[in-house]
């Protein structure tokens, strides 16, 4: 869940940093009149920090899938060797065979 919510903040940072940056900004601060502008370079930082965010989450997404999947075949591949260990009489000593 967390994964999918750094996503979204980094999608939306990366796609609407302007926007993003400002209803940041609404929500922070209390101010009189017109709200503060930030200079030009906060934008394209803004935009960066969005793409990592984004580039994290996608990252930890493929290897948590990457580890569902290794566990998946590991059990499998156990159980094929416990199936083979007994239809050919070996007795199951409970160690895995490489």
């Amino acid at each position: 869940m967390l994964k999918l919510l750094v996503g979204l903040v980094g999608l939306l940072e990366a796609l609407y940093p302007d926007r993003f940056m400002r209803i940041l900004t609404d929500l922070s601060y209390e101010y009189d009149g017109e709200a503060p502008t930030p200079k030009p370079w906060i934008v394209t930082a803004a935009r960066i920090e969005g793409f990592v965010l984004l580039g994290v989450a996608i990252r930890a997404a493929i290897k948590a899938d990457r580890a569902a999947t290794d566990d998946t075949e590991s059990s499998a591949t156990a159980a094929a060797d416990r199936d083979n260990a007994e239809t050919v009489g070996e007795p199951d000593t409970g160690v895995d065979r490489l």
